[in-house]
């Protein structure tokens, strides 16, 4: 025998903040005047929708469905469309847990009397600790009176009602008119004073141990979701596939998060070298790893509405497709920024033919500068690795770690020391890079105090942290002490691509606090590039990102309080373009909207025409 269980509740509000963890699922739609359905019963128990209502009517003493008095039909009876079909489903061994609401529209005696005697001709479907719970609402009698009627049968609560202990415990959630809590009917923003409102009421009902619905919410997708924000238990729809299928498609909450930590100050530019048009001696390229438009803000929300982000004025937007499909990912995003060439995807330093083509680390070489390559996660990850390897697949991270040695850099630096020190093919790559010369840091912080030979590699596994779990200041400090070291080696100019890896990362766990902590951090590294620029005079500062992740969208904030309301629609990338922001000489260049191949041919360029 064959029985279907529905997943269980899994939290209550965790304060009063009004941010929901219950994940939601048919078990939490409550099936409105179901009985109104194409097919009553049918419909909402194939979805296997948690609650059912009908309205009931006790009429020659039959217990008539219907909305109105003067819709009552013969054939239309609460044991024809209800109780019948459960009893069949029992039978068949498909019945679930599921709450029949009763919304009584005559006096409740002798309907409940009545309806009494129907269920109990079926105890195997109704009683106590049986699969169907029955909660009787409209007229019902006075909790008085409760303890006469079978112990299994509950009764719907209400706020203004005074109950006994004893009355209590035959409350399964209390139900409430929407109406009271607000007038909103899903255009434009929920009000705050709605919400705090909704919020209290939602905690009156918890704080008793119970569940918790409103009737007459307006059906749209934009209710469901302030619903679920708070943790309404039961959401009532008059079109429970749509909310079924919302449930399954929707996160059940925005992704809240408060930012306690004191601001930083942004360092503020002067603005003398931005849009100059002499060749800048220097480039620096920063990529946010899926850090989109929501991103960049949720660093600026978090970091009380200051951000270096926010100080550019030359800006532009990028987009990110690559040569198959419309979604990128990192190794193809990467590829076109670093070759100029859209490939597929999973392509490192390739075409979409397979051929290696040189990054701009290769243009700036030619021209005798030096160069950087920088990441806050593993250094034979796709984002760093287009910009010295050459590899079909970004998975061959031993083959691309052995790749730098093929096409050496001045810098590098990250995570993914077993890439080099513990490889498969027994090589030790630490050896290999001190016989070029290559001074090995073990730890970042070391950098200040080691990096006095020309060249340097820092291999630190603590790089590839997050920011919350104790990267510490790896990315702001490694990109100060390269921009200070190839300042004073590099005659001819230096070009550094330094990687905010984890934003990504942040998107894919659509965690709005992680986000937050990767843009403030990969803000103070841009911070760094600006202090340089301006003291220079001579170096142009770009930012972007090789796409977006998560689809993130802010759905509330309070940019003084340092809080956000992230919301996510995948766990994957997204299509949308991603902003540039420009500073230094030739800035004014990367204005407009364009391909990210054309972002690298624009680099390449100014690369070229160095002298």
């Amino acid at each position: 025998m064959k029985h279907f269980f529905l997943a269980a509740f899994i939290a209550s509000l965790t304060s009063l903040s009004g941010l929901s963890q219950i994940t939601y699922t048919a078990a939490n739609v409550h099936s409105h005047n179901d009985y109104a359905q194409a097919k009553p019963f049918f419909g909402a128990y194939a979805l296997q929708c948690g609650a059912i209502e009908a309205d009931v009517y006790f009429k020659d003493g039959e217990l008539m469905v219907a909305h109105q008095p003067d819709e009552i039909k013969p054939e239309r009876t609460l044991h024809a469309l209800y109780l019948q079909p459960l009893a069949a489903r029992h039978r068949e061994g498909l019945i679930y847990p599921l709450q029949l609401l009763i919304d009584l529209k005559t006096p409740a005696v002798p309907a409940l009397e009545t309806l009494i005697n129907h269920l109990n001709r079926l105890p195997y479907v109704f009683g106590n600790s049986k699969p169907v719970k029955v909660v009787i609402s409209g007229n019902m009698p006075s909790p008085n009176d409760f303890a006469k009627y079978p112990a299994w049968v509950s009764f719907d609560g209400r706020f203004d009602e005074t109950y006994s202990e004893a009355a209590l415990a035959r409350v399964p959630l209390f139900s409430a008119p929407f109406s009271t809590v607000s007038r909103w009917n899903g255009m434009g923003v929920f009000p705050k004073e709605d919400r705090e409102k909704l919020v209290e009421w939602v905690n009156r009902a918890h704080q008793k141990g119970k569940k918790i619905r409103f009737w007459g919410t307006p059906d749209n997708e934009a209710v469901w979701k302030e619903l679920m924000a708070v943790g309404v238990d039961w959401i009532g729809t008059d079109n429970p596939q749509a909310l079924t299928n919302y449930f399954k498609s929707a996160k059940p909450a925005d992704s809240q998060y408060t930012n306690t930590l004191a601001p930083y100050t942004p360092y503020q530019p002067t603005y003398k070298s931005d849009g100059q048009a002499k060749t800048p001696k220097n480039i620096i390229l920063l990529i946010g790893d899926g850090m989109g438009l929501a991103q960049m803000q949720t660093g600026l929300i978090a970091n009380r509405g200051k951000l270096h982000l926010a100080l550019f004025k030359q800006l532009g937007l990028i987009q990110t497709q690559p040569s198959e499909t419309y979604i990128t990912d990192s190794a193809a995003a990467g590829t076109a920024l670093a070759t100029g060439y859209k490939t597929k995807n999973g392509t490192i330093g390739m075409d979409a033919t397979l051929v290696a083509r040189p990054s701009l680390t290769v243009a700036a070489k030619e021209r005798g500068k030096k160069c950087a390559v920088i990441s806050s996660g593993p250094i034979t990850d796709a984002t760093p690795a287009v910009f010295y390897a050459h590899r079909p697949k970004r998975s061959m991270q031993e083959e691309i770690a052995a790749d730098f040695l093929k096409e050496p850099l001045d810098i590098l630096a990250g995570g993914g020391s077993k890439y080099f020190f513990e490889r498969k093919d027994k090589a030790n790559l630490g050896d290999s890079l001190q016989a070029r010369r290559y001074e090995v840091i073990r730890k970042y912080a070391d950098i200040a105090k080691k990096n006095k030979a020309e060249r340097f590699v820092v291999l630190d596994d603590q790089a590839a942290l997050s920011y919350e779990k104790g990267r510490g200041d790896f990315l702001p400090l490694t990109v100060r002490e390269s921009i200070n070291h190839l300042n004073k080696t590099a005659k001819k100019g230096f070009f550094m691509m330094a990687e905010g890896a984890q934003i990504d990362y942040a998107g894919h766990a659509n965690n709005t606090g992680y986000v937050a902590n990767e843009v403030m951090d990969f803000d103070r590294a841009v911070g760094e590039a600006l202090r340089f620029a301006d003291q220079d005079g001579q170096t142009l500062v770009i930012v972007t990102a090789d796409h977006e992740t998560g689809g993130m969208s802010i759905t509330g904030g309070n940019e003084s309080e340092g809080m956000i309301l992230g919301n996510f629609a995948s766990k994957g990338h997204s299509a949308i373009m991603v902003p540039v922001y420009a500073y230094g000489p030739q800035s004014q260049q990367f204005g407009g909207i364009y391909q990210n191949t054309e972002l690298s041919n624009r680099i390449r360029q100014l690369l070229e025409a160095a002298k």
